[in-house]
């Protein structure tokens, strides 16, 4: 099969003494690397994190939202990782929603985000992965999530508000009923929005089957509804994507 993977990703790769066959694979025309990959990734380019900030939390639902922040020498970026049963199998939500959020936040830094996508992304991934190709983090070569936040807080910046690792345990030991979350403000709840119209656009290209497309619709649904009431020109965008990828999915139906 023809690798169609960016050059640029081939060359970030190459940095670190790996192969495209190494760090990720081709899944559904969509090129996917491991996490630990990004680590590698991370540590060359000396990435750097903040402290996560969490916006939503509830651990009986088990539902998680972190905003991450990565520097790369002057260059900063931010991201938002989110775990909850629609979109997370395992049982570590936390460990999850800050990975995907490294993840997308080395992505960014690197310049990479748009061509590929982090594993943990989707279970959909992991699924289809190469039973060659373990996963896992740097140097341990497990996929246990209870380790993760232990391992990636090792690049924890030194002008973050702590200087200690953060652990899971420091979540597990905090009052579900003390945890406020920091409210966003409308700029920053506009741009989680904007990100959130990217996610729409590429999960809506992965799905084969209307069914899928509307299954994907229903459980998007409450973000849909803030959108409408916060920004309603991005919701009309929204509306767009779908309406878009449910037209396509029909007319590859009827022939």
């Amino acid at each position: 099969m023809k690798s169609n993977i960016p050059d640029k990703v081939k060359e970030t790769l190459k940095e670190i003494g790996m192969t495209h066959e190494q760090a990720g694979w081709n899944c559904h025309g969509t090129y996917v690397l491991l996490h630990k990959a990004l680590e590698k990734v991370a540590v060359h380019k000396g990435i750097v994190f903040n402290e996560p900030k969490i916006l939503e939390t509830n651990s009986e639902k088990r539902i998680v939202s972190l905003l991450v922040t990565g520097k790369m020498g002057d260059k900063s970026e931010w991201s938002i990782g989110e775990a909850a049963p629609s979109n997370n199998k395992n049982s570590y939500p936390y460990a999850m929603a800050e990975k995907r959020a490294k993840d997308r936040v080395i992505l960014k830094l690197v310049g990479l985000h748009g061509d590929v996508y982090a594993e943990d992304e989707a279970d959909a991934f992991k699924e289809a992965r190469p039973q060659e190709i373990q996963g896992g983090t740097i140097d341990n070569g497990y996929d246990n999530e209870e380790s993760i936040i232990e391992e990636s807080s090792k690049n924890v910046s030194p002008d973050s508000e702590t200087s200690q690792p953060i652990t899971k345990k420091d979540f597990d030991n905090l009052p579900p009923d003390n945890l406020k979350p920091r409210e966003l403000t409308a700029e920053e709840r506009r741009q989680m929005h904007e990100k959130k119209l990217e996610d729409f656009d590429h999960w809506c290209q992965q799905k084969r089957t209307i069914s899928q497309l509307h299954a994907y619709f229903n459980e998007s649904k409450n973000i849909l509804g803030e959108m409408k009431e916060q920004n309603v020109d991005l919701y009309k965008k929204a509306v767009d994507i779908f309406t878009k990828h449910e037209a396509n999915l029909e007319r590859k139906t009827n022939g």
